[in-house]
């Protein structure tokens, strides 16, 4: 199975993926600490990637159906 996204998107196309596999999903509360130091790797292709794969995987199950 190819994947169609990297980077943080790699993390909604998994569990997409398990779920239509079948798979059972948990969610596990996360704490985050505000960041003191450096700056955030988000960008707006991070952003862009993380829709639009989202949307491929709309289509593609779509076009798998047909």
């Amino acid at each position: 199975m190819a994947f169609l996204c990297e980077g943080y998107a790699f993390q909604i196309e998994m569990k997409y993926t398990a779920l239509r596999l079948g798979f059972k999903i948990k969610e596990v509360p996360v704490v985050f600490v505000n960041r003191e130091l450096g700056t955030s790797k988000m960008s707006g292709g991070i952003f862009s990637e993380a829709l639009f794969g989202v949307l491929k995987l709309r289509f593609k199950k779509y076009k798998r159906n047909k």
